[in-house]
Order: C-alpha cells, then sequence, then structure tokens
C-alpha cells in the first residue's frame, strides 16, 4: 500500500483519542500477550526491545513509532536496557460515504490491517508533542476544552508523523537539513526558539546546523528566524487591528520592548511608525474588497462591509499574565527576554520635564503643538548650548514637540527601568510601576528604597490610572511602543513624553534624561567619575585582557542561560571601557543557550547573574553537572556572582557591575 492512500485514509477519517499512557519496563520484562482494544500508536524513545503485533516481529531501539489495529496481539520483550514509550488508544471511523475498503489496495494489506513501523528524522519533534499530549490527558479535570485540546493535538502529532514518513518522496536529498529547518522555523516562529532546540529537534549539532544553513541560505538560523518573524509582523500591523502586544506575541516576543528595538532595526522604524506610515497605502488597495465567490455557495447580491470584521479584536492583556510577561518574578519558562523587561530598559530609555504634551489627542491644557513634517532623532532634541534653561522644547519619539515651561519636580515614569536615570540625577520619580518590587529587588537600588518615597502604581502596559491622577504629576515618561495603547489616556492625566532611544549607550541615555530634566552638568559629572572609574579598573585588569568573560543569567529551569549581551553590557567589551575580551560570536545567535551550548562558548571567567538571595542555590545546583565542571571558568575557579540588576544597562547598573568585577579580578 503506498503512503499517499494512508494520507488519504486519515484525511477522511474521524477520530476519538481513549487513551494516553506512559510506560516503563525494566531490563529483562516480558509484557505477557495484550490483545489490542482499539488501534495503537507506540512510540518508544527510551532502550531496546522486540515487538510483536500478531506474528509480525519489530526490533525496537531508541525512538521509533509502530502502528498496530485493533484486535492485535501485542507481545513485548525488553532488551538490557529500561524501555520506555507513550502508548496513544484511538477509535477510527468514516463517514457512511467512505470506506476503508473503497482505497485502492495493492497486494499488501491496507494500513490498518497490517502493522507497520517508521523510525522518524526528526524524533525530538514528535517526543515533544506527545509529552505535551500526555500532560493535558493525565492532568483530567472536566473542562469542555480538554477532549478538544487533546483531539487537536493528536491530529497534530500524526500529521507529523507523516509528514516525516512523506519527506523522502517529496525532497531528493533525504537529509536536506536546510530545508527541514527552514520548515521547523515556519512551522515554530511564534514559539519559543533556540538553536539548541532546533538542532534537538532535527537531530543534528548546533555547529553543523550553523553552518549548514549559512552555506545554503547566507543567514544564521536565528537571522532567518528573525526575518520570518518580522515579515509577519507587518503582515499582521497592516491587515489587522490587533494590540502590538498581542502581535508580539503572536510573533514569538514575550518581551514588547525586545520586539520594538528588533522590528525597528528590521524595518527601520517601530511597529506603530509603520503602522502608521502604510496602512494608508495598504487601506488603498483591493486586498480588503475583493469579494469570496465560493463554488459551493451560490452568490447572493448584498453589500459587503469591509469594515465590519468580528475577528478584529483585542485580547485581555490582564489574562495573558502580564506580569510575568513584563518580570517574570513567578515561575516561568522564557525570555525572554526578559523578565526584568531589561529589554525594555534598552529599548526606550529616555526622560521628560514638567512639560506641556503636543499630542493632539490629549486633553491637557497646556499642551502646545508645533506641526513637523519629519520626525527627528532624539539626540537631535534641546541641546545644552543652543537653547535656554526654561522654557525649553523637547521633540519626542512621536514626533510631537513638547513643550517645557519650568523643571519638572513630580514625576512618574512609567517603566521601572526609568529609575535610575533620575536616581542618578538626584531626581527621584514620585512613583512607577512595580515600584515595591524592584526597588526591594535590584541591590542598585536598594539604598532609595530607605530615602525615596516612590509610589507603586501597578503594571507595565496598565498602569493604575486613577492613582497617577491622585499623585498630580507636572510629567509622564513613557515608552513608544509599550504604552502607545494607553498614551491617550495617559495624556489626560499630564503632559507625556513618549521615548525611544534604544540605539544609544548608557552615557547618551543619561544625557537625554537629563536634557528633560535640566540635569546636563549633574549628568556629566556622573559620567567624568564613572568613565575614571573605568579606565582605573581597566588598567588593574590588563592581566585579564586575553581571557574571555561573559555574563549568564539561568532559566527558570536552570537548563538554559539567558547570555547578557552587549545591548545591556556593551561597556565591559568596549575598549574604552573595561575592554575585556568577549567569548565570541556564538552567543549573538540567540539569548538563550543550553549548558552545551555554554561548552561551545567555554569563557574563562563567568559571572553568574540573578537575583541574590536565590543565586547560592543557583550555583550549588549548576556544581552538581559534570558538564558544568568542565568548563575551564569552573575548574580554574573563576566563577562569580553578580545582582540580576547587572542586566539592566543604566547608570547605576553600570557603576554596579564595574566595581564587582574590579572586587572579584583585581587583589
Amino acid at each position: 500500500m503506498k503512503l499517499d492512500e494512508l494520507l488519504a485514509l486519515w484525511n477522511q477519517a474521524f477520530v476519538k483519542v481513549l487513551d494516553v499512557r506512559l510506560h516503563k519496563l525494566r531490563a529483562g520484562d516480558n509484557l505477557p500477550p495484550y490483545i489490542l482494544p482499539s488501534h495503537l500508536f507506540l512510540y518508544s524513545f527510551r532502550g531496546s526491545a522486540r515487538i510483536r503485533f500478531d506474528d509480525v516481529p519489530f526490533s525496537v531501539s531508541g525512538c521509533q513509532a509502530l502502528h498496530g489495529s485493533k484486535g492485535f496481539v501485542l507481545h513485548i520483550a525488553v532488551g538490557d536496557e529500561d524501555f520506555e514509550y507513550y502508548a496513544v488508544h484511538y477509535a477510527l471511523r468514516f463517514p457512511t460515504l467512505y470506506r476503508p475498503e473503497t482505497v485502492p489496495l495493492t497486494d499488501r494489506n491496507p494500513w490498518l490491517l497490517a502493522p507497520y513501523s517508521f523510525s522518524p528524522s526528526r524524533p525530538v519533534s514528535l517526543l515533544n508533542q506527545l509529552d505535551r499530549l500526555y500532560e493535558i490527558w493525565a492532568g483530567g479535570g472536566t473542562d469542555g476544552i480538554r477532549p478538544l485540546r487533546v483531539k487537536a493535538l493528536f491530529y497534530r502529532w500524526v500529521c507529523e508523523l507523516l509528514e516525516q514518513m512523506d519527506e523522502p518522496a517529496r525532497s531528493p536529498l533525504p537529509s536536506d537539513l536546510v530545508g527541514q529547518a527552514i520548515r521547523y522555523i515556519h512551522r515554530h516562529y511564534a514559539e519559543s526558539v533556540t538553536l539548541e532546540r532546533m538542532a534537538e529537534a532535527l537531530n543534528y549539532s548546533v555547529p553543523h546546523l550553523v553552518k549548514q544553513f549559512k552555506l545554503g541560505t547566507g543567514k544564521s538560523p536565528i537571522g532567518y528566524l528573525i526575518k520570518v518573524r518580522m515579515d509577519k509582523a507587518k503582515e499582521l500591523l497592516l491587515r489587522t487591528d490587533a494590540a502590538l502586544q498581542d502581535i508580539s506575541e503572536g510573533v514569538g516576543y514575550n518581551d514588547i520592548s525586545y520586539f520594538n528595538k528588533t522590528f525597528k532595526k528590521y524595518a527601520g522604524m517601530t511597529p506603530g511608525q509603520y503602522r502608521s506610515a502604510r496602512s494608508a497605502d495598504y487601506a488603498g488597495s483591493d486586498r480588503h474588497t475583493n469579494r469570496i465567490i465560493s463554488s459551493l455557495v451560490p452568490e447572493v447580491s448584498g453589500r459587503y462591509n469591509a469594515n465590519d470584521n468580528e475577528n478584529h479584536f483585542h485580547y485581555d492583556r490582564l489574562n495573558k499574565g502580564e506580569d510575568r510577561n513584563m518580570i517574570q518574578f513567578e515561575k516561568r519558562g522564557k525570555l525572554a527576554m526578559l523578565v526584568l523587561g531589561i529589554a525594555l530598559v534598552l529599548s526606550a530609555c529616555s526622560g521628560s520635564g514638567a512639560a506641556t504634551n503636543s499630542n493632539p489627542r490629549s486633553s491637557s491644557a497646556s499642551a502646545s503643538l508645533q506641526a513637523e513634517t519629519t520626525v527627528p532623532r532624539v539626540s537631535e532634541t534641546i541641546s545644552q548650548t543652543s537653547q535656554p534653561a526654561w522654557p525649553r522644547t523637547y521633540t519626542d519619539a512621536t514626533g510631537n514637540n513638547v513643550k517645557l515651561e519650568a523643571q519638572p519636580k513630580r514625576i512618574i515614569v512609567s517603566h521601572f527601568s526609568m529609575m535610575e536615570y533620575l536616581f542618578a540625577l538626584d531626581t527621584p520619580p514620585i512613583a512607577s510601576v512595580l515600584a515595591d518590587r524592584i526597588l526591594n529587588a535590584f541591590e542598585t537600588l536598594k539604598p532609595y528604597a530607605q530615602t525615596s518615597q516612590v509610589a507603586d502604581i501597578g503594571q507595565v502596559v496598565t498602569p493604575n490610572l486613577e492613582m497617577m491622577t491622585e499623585l498630580e504629576p507636572d510629567l509622564i515618561l513613557a515608552f513608544s511602543g509599550t504604552h502607545n495603547d494607553v498614551y491617550e489616556d495617559l495624556g489626560k492625566i499630564a503632559p507625556v513624553v513618549m521615548l525611544s532611544i534604544e540605539e544609544m549607550n548608557w552615557k547618551e541615555r543619561l544625557r537625554e534624561y537629563a536634557k528633560l530634566l535640566g540635569k546636563e552638568r549633574e549628568a556629566d559629572a556622573y559620567i567624568a567619575e564613572l568613565t575614571a572609574l573605568m579606565n582605573d579598573t581597566r588598567a588593574k585588569l590588563a592581566p585579564y585582557k586575553d581571557q574571555s568573560v561573559t555574563f549568564l543569567w539561568p532559566t527558570g529551569n536552570g537548563d538554559t542561560f539567558y547570555v547578557l549581551d552587549d545591548s545591556s553590557i556593551e561597556y565591559v567589551y568596549d575598549p574604552e571601557g573595561l575592554g575585556m575580551k568577549s567569548p565570541g560570536a556564538f552567543k549573538l545567535e540567540d539569548d538563550a543557550v543550553s549548558m552545551e551550548g555554554v561548552t561551545m562558548l567555554d569563557p574563562d571567567i563567568i559571572f553568574v547573574v540573578d537575583y541574590l538571595d536565590g543565586i547560592d542555590g543557583r550555583l550549588e545546583e549548576l556544581n552538581k553537572s559534570k558538564v558544568w565542571n568542565s568548563l575551564s571558568a569552573a575548574k580554574n575557579g573563576k566563577v562569580f556572582k553578580m545582582d540580576i540588576s547587572a542586566n539592566a544597562g543604566g547608570p547605576l547598573a553600570v557603576k554596579y557591575v564595574v566595581g564587582q568585577i574590579g572586587a572579584a579580578l583585581v587583589s
């Protein structure tokens, strides 16, 4: 029987999952003969065994899929190792107009009457889906959606199995790694994708995958993944009214600011600017007004309302665990990026002053808009030498001119990363999102928790507007992209400056805040002091100039790590900063690496970055790993602790990191 006949069978069949079980048999065990009460998929993933369906034998080792039909007698004799496998029992029926016997038969028995086995080319992908199916099945519950979810996952697993069975026929190269990787990316771009997971799913090593993919496409796998995600994001921005947060999550980014930053690098503008600039052209096309003509349904006269699309809606972020996405204090798998919204730190730091907001949508009575035909860079706004102290005008990231009548005194920041810039300039905010948590969690901010009163106004994307109104601020600082959805509401409370300065280094960001606060001299003094500290520390680190250093942040399960990259610690590798050696370009392939990926970096010096109250436990677990202990840094006693606030990338974080590196390495 040909494979296309099996595909035809599954395309016609109705399926009901009857049972999903995970079995582990001990070495040498013999399972008593068992008459199958239903059709069965058996998927082995560890050990070896001799399996018979009636008198049809199979020798099974490692990952292998087998199928037997109702009424067959199953025999399993385990080899010298424990044998583990999933068993999925299901019922199959066909519509009245279709029967299995109508499938053309060759001299071989039909698929439902003869057992078969298959060795998958991507066994991990199949195993991961079965893990999820078993989790849902074993979880029990009576919620109405569970049976549908089980059926959907089973269909997805069968589809993946059939695709792998069909690959040799469709591809002239059975081992077309590049083609497999491209299909994997297009199938999983909305999920958390790392090089390690991709390589494991394709059954290749990471270096081989990267090398072959670059030879075949000219791009790295992660570079190609980013392109796929950004192209999909462009499409969603133009053809839907979905909120930016929903689009960000829909293309694989839980951190909206990291999404904004990546999109701007790819498209040359922020997502909001792209939607505004291109939506007119898109709306003017006939894409939305082409009538759908069905060959099955007769055409009915009537008007099609292109604007009445019930599928255009916004998700409720409160039900999506916004708190987890923005800071990851609760248990969670990715990054993410990142828990602390640290990517947000770099994708949008800057400030404003006690100002009048120029946005025409704002109801602030003092707003003053000066129309501009172009949107200048934030760094091209007010200059210390070209404008008087007060009043002064600031052009924000949206192109709005905000006139600052006087130095701001009561400032609310809508992202916690802004706090350290204001503290460094001796202008504490009166309120911040997540203030209570961050002030008591970051080592860099703990001193200010004792000396400043900063009200907590809730979450990053959904701040408490009522509380903000009661505080009577004279200025609100927000991030372009992150706070687009609440911008109009914020403007009803006080003047708002929208910021987007992700391309700036920490010095430029500090100076930008200083311009808004009238603290240019303080910024210059802080930068001079910190530059002197860096120069002194760099000289003392001369013996380590040829040793590579990296910063690893363990993820929730401890099996993978976020690698702090140049966006948050660029000064560590900058020749004019600390001038230390980077562990190599591999870390730039993705934000997270597995333990095996760290062995490829094999840095001479490692700083483990985490919350200090739990970092000792992290190190204790890592020290139990043979792979970890094989690293050069571990063998030579060059593994050090560092607080998570190092990842913030602001002026206080820079000072903290420089001091910690000096204390660790300079005797």
